[in-house]
């Protein structure tokens, strides 16, 4: 099978969170930060990946097959496109255990995710110009 490669300018906007997933992204080149909507709407950066990490993945595992955070390229990026058929192919082939550990996994980091973004009540998270993220006040 090709691999499907698609291409993001900084800041624009991968998927938002809530949506339905339907694919996953290896990043060939670039990064992108994850973002989180806290309970006062603002946008919270809550992790930054880079080459060869693994993002949109979490919506396979949730039961209701929504994306839980959005994704914005931090820089111009490219990304390597796998779509759902492939991986439900893949993960049936892996055993039962797996896949509930798999499912163990995504729902404590979906929740760790979920509490992070709700203690930034009138904190928000900037980058710095050296690529640093920093707390700061949201007033």
């Amino acid at each position: 099978m090709d691999k499907v490669v698609q291409h993001f300018g900084r800041g624009e906007v991968i998927f938002p969170e809530g949506t339905k997933g339907d694919r996953i992204y290896r990043i060939v080149s670039g990064e992108v930060l994850i973002c989180k909507r806290s309970e006062q709407g603002k946008t919270i950066p809550i992790a930054k990946l880079g080459t060869g990490e693994i993002f949109g993945e979490m919506y396979l595992f949730d039961g209701k097959g929504s994306r839980s955070a959005t994704v914005v390229a931090a820089t111009d990026i490219r990304v390597e496109v796998y779509f759902e058929e492939e991986i439900q192919s893949e993960l049936l082939s892996t055993p039962s255990e797996v896949r509930e550990m798999l499912r163990a996994f995504n729902s404590r980091l979906r929740n760790t995710t979920n509490n992070f973004a709700s203690l930034f009540k009138e904190k928000m998270i900037v980058e710095l110009p050296d690529g640093t993220l920093k707390i700061v006040d949201g007033h």
